[in-house]
């Protein structure tokens, strides 16, 4: 079962565009797998989507922000 956020997440266009290898190993292994495990993955369900937990990182707050939005354009159409 895929991660129900991996639609969403940026993490390989932002972080994994020069290392394509690396990002087919860590996207079968972890979101597609393990996604549990996965940072953001585990903030979005602990916190719903509705709220960034203060002190997270301001790269990873903006990340986040992305991902429910995208969520939410996706719910909606």
């Amino acid at each position: 079962m895929a991660c129900e956020i991996l639609a969403c997440c940026q993490f390989f266009n932002d972080n994994m565009k020069n290392m394509p290898k690396t990002a087919e190993y860590i996207e079968k292994r972890l979101c597609l797998g393990d996604y549990v495990s996965c940072n953001r993955f585990s903030i979005y369900k602990e916190f719903g989507g509705d709220h960034i937990p203060v002190g997270l990182h301001p790269d990873d707050a903006e990340e986040m922000k992305k991902v429910i939005q995208c969520l939410r354009n996706k719910m909606q159409s």
